[in-house]
C-alpha cells in the first residue's frame, strides 16, 4: 500500500511532470508525509504497520530526494561552467590563434603557419599548394627537433611570380631515418566571433572554421 503510494509519487524517471516544482525534493517529501499520516490514521488496529516497512519507505524517499538534489547541483554546475566558458571565449575576440589544420592565408606577401613534430626529423619540407593541388613553392626547413616550429611564405612561386592574396593549403614532407615522421599541421587564424552551443562556447575564425577553446594550440 505505502510502497505503491511512494512509487506513484516518486517515480520521477517513469512519469513525466508538466511542472518541475512537482518533482522538487520538498514537494515529494510533503506528499509522502501526507500519505503516511493518512495511512497511519486509517490502519487496522489489529494489523498495525510494520516498523521495518516504514523505515524502508523512508530510506527510499531519502534516495529519491537525494538523487533530485544531486541532479539540481549538477545542472547548476553545468550552467556555471558554460557561463564561465562564454566569458572566457569573448576575451579571444580579435586574437590570433594556432589550430590544427593545413590552411595558409596569404596577405600582403606574408603567410604564417606552423608544424608540430612528435619526433626529431632529418628532413622537413613544406609544399605550398594551389586550389588545384599543384605545388606553388617548396620551403626547406632542414632538420628539426621535436616540438612546434613556425614557418612563413612570402607568396613567391616556383616560376618567380607573386601569388595572389587568399587562402591556400600546404602539405608536409617529414622524414626520420628514411621513414615518415609523425607531424601535425597547424594553421594560424584570427578569432572573429563567439557562438554558444550545447557543448560549450565555440570560436568562429576568419578562415571559416568553428573550434572550441580546447582546440587552441597557441595564442598570439
Amino acid at each position: 500500500m505505502l510502497n505503491d503510494a511512494l512509487s506513484s509519487i516518486g517515480g520521477i524517471d517513469s512519469t513525466k511532470k508538466t511542472k518541475s516544482a512537482e518533482n522538487s525534493p520538498e514537494a515529494i517529501q510533503e506528499r509522502f508525509m501526507s500519505l503516511l499520516v493518512a495511512q497511519l490514521k486509517n490502519q487496522d488496529p489489529l494489523q498495525p504497520m510494520d516498523n521495518a516497512a516504514v523505515t524502508s519507505q523512508m530510506a527510499q524517499l531519502n534516495t529519491v530526494t537525494g538523487i533530485n538534489k544531486l541532479n539540481e547541483s549538477m545542472q547548476d554546475m553545468t550552467k556555471s561552467v558554460s557561463g564561465s566558458q562564454s566569458i572566457q571565449a569573448t576575451t579571444m575576440l580579435g586574437r590570433t590563434v594556432m589550430l590544427e589544420g593545413n590552411n595558409l592565408s596569404l596577405s600582403g606577401g606574408n603567410a604564417k603557419a606552423a608544424i608540430e613534430l612528435k619526433q626529431t626529423a632529418d628532413v622537413v619540407n613544406i609544399n605550398i599548394l594551389s586550389s588545384a593541388g599543384d605545388v606553388l613553392q617548396t620551403i626547406d626547413l632542414g632538420p628539426l627537433g621535436k616540438g612546434v616550429h613556425e614557418f612563413s611564405w612570402d607568396g613567391m612561386n616556383v616560376n618567380g611570380g607573386i601569388s595572389q592574396n587568399g587562402n591556400y593549403q600546404y602539405e608536409i614532407i617529414a622524414k626520420a631515418a628514411g621513414q615518415d615522421a609523425e607531424v601535425i599541421p597547424l594553421t594560424q587564424t584570427q578569432v572573429q566571433g563567439v557562438r554558444n552551443s550545447p557543448t560549450g562556447a565555440m570560436l568562429l575564425t576568419e578562415n571559416g572554421s568553428e573550434v572550441s577553446l580546447g582546440d587552441i594550440k597557441q595564442i598570439f
